[in-house]
């Protein structure tokens, strides 16, 4: 049997959302500098290596195995939903922040990762050929999601305040033409520094979007929108603007998922959701099957991290290293790219979104991609943020670059490489 003919019969043996399920776009750069150690990766998003916080867990374990008895129930298997102290902890804290009050614990969900949570929000929620509305751009590693789930993306145009309302109306307006509009099932947005732009919706934005929202919305199609906030502890600078979920003060249309890794340890692999009540036990039911519930040890050990201050006095650390390394990024860009580049500056979030002049791509295969290959430097090219629809062209030169993981030095060389790539292209 050929190669082909074998290729095309393993696949006829999966199932249809394995056989639609591919491999991330960015698996292949997180590759690259392991295959090339002198490759600069500006692409990689992962949190600052050095400011991990690795004493401040040693107290965390100490303390919580100081005591015996709980530290047995802490190594014992939890629940689906997640341990009790530390959903009545997040659901104080979340009041704290804003939130109508009283929130009932019971819908909070802990989850491995604010990931895990929007997979079972989709799965919950969308059939293969039902609409979910994406901001243009937004995180790719989501769209992944949706097409394993079969789900159709449409992108909806964003600028540095979030979604044009405008545009989301029309959107909704054709769909509702096309007799659609009853397949749209999710609205997802980042509310704050939104990978990959860096920017957030302001105030006005996150009104007018639950106002569209409602609107176009009834009991017979119900449009959800899944709040993704991230990167919320992580404002450098700017006014402290609310949660969209504050506009849902019936807790019915909005689920917000946030997580522990940006502001913390990525390691522990948790996140949480406050989920609409007549979605928390279907969520569950899912992730039953899924794993029993996310690790106990690690929510323990989260719980007396935030019951200490011990999280906030970290994120606190972390927001003055991130903007110093974004200031130190954004320096480099405006001594050494050619003028005609654009970027934005953030106000918090890990990301800096480029823009190359109209007509050079910055996609793999581009001369632009090459000549920063070819000088041993990577970024996320803009093209993989974009839900793709047949029948309408996307940016394709732009590009993510991260400061967070990336230590200063080689930040900096690898700046200056993609400066030089820059002007090899314009020329």
């Amino acid at each position: 049997m050929s190669s082909v003919a074998q290729a095309a019969t393993s696949l006829s043996r999966l199932s249809a959302r394995a056989r639609r399920t591919s491999e991330p776009q960015i698996s292949w750069l997180l590759k690259k500098p392991l295959e090339n150690p002198n490759m600069i990766s500006l692409a990689a998003g992962l949190v600052d290596q050095q400011s991990l916080p690795a004493q401040a867990i040693q107290k965390l374990v100490a303390m919580l195995f100081s005591n015996e008895d709980a530290a047995k129930r802490a190594l014992q298997y939890g629940t689906t939903e997640g341990e009790a102290t530390l959903r009545h902890t997040l659901a104080h804290r979340l009041e704290d922040q804003g939130l109508p009050a009283p929130i009932d614990p019971e819908n909070i969900v802990i989850t491995n990762g604010s990931q895990q949570l929007l997979f079972l929000a989709t799965d919950v929620l969308v059939d293969p050929g039902d609409i979910v509305l994406v901001e243009d751009p937004t995180y790719f590693v989501y769209m992944g999601t949706l097409d394993s789930v079969g789900a159709r993306t449409i992108g909806i145009p964003t600028d540095d305040e979030g979604i044009i309302p405008d545009a989301l109306e029309e959107t909704l307006r054709s769909l509702e033409a096309s007799g659609e509009l009853p397949r749209v099932k999710i609205l997802y947005v980042m509310t704050y520094f939104q990978n990959p732009k860096g920017s957030s919706h302001t105030w006005k934005r996150r009104e007018q979007i639950y106002e569209i929202v409602e609107r176009f919305s009834s009991d017979e199609h119900y449009i959800y929108i899944l709040e993704d906030a991230a990167y919320y502890e992580l404002k450098f600078e700017g006014e402290d603007v609310p949660f969209l979920k504050t506009l849902d003060s019936a807790n019915e249309r909005v689920l917000l998922a946030m997580t522990f890794s940006k502001a913390f340890a990525p390691g522990f692999r948790l996140g949480y959701g406050y989920l609409p009540s007549e979605l928390t036990p279907h969520i569950l039911n899912q992730k039953g099957n899924h794993d029993f519930g996310s690790g106990n040890l690690a929510q323990n050990l989260i719980c007396h991290a935030l019951q200490t201050g011990i999280f906030d006095e970290h994120a606190a650390m972390l927001r003055q290293r991130y903007r110093a390394k974004r200031d130190l990024m954004l320096d480099v860009i405006r001594r050494h790219f050619p003028p005609e580049v654009k970027y934005l500056e953030p106000k918090g979030g890990l990301y800096v979104w480029v823009t190359m002049p109209e007509g050079i791509s910055t996609s793999p295969g581009s001369r632009f991609f090459e000549e920063a290959l070819a000088r041993e430097v990577l970024y996320v090219p803009g093209c993989y943020c974009y839900a793709q629809e047949e029948g309408r062209r996307k940016p394709d030169n732009q590009m993510r670059l991260c400061y967070a993981y990336i230590q200063e030095d080689p930040m900096v060389e690898g700046l200056k490489r993609l400066a030089d790539a820059c002007a090899a292209a314009l020329t």
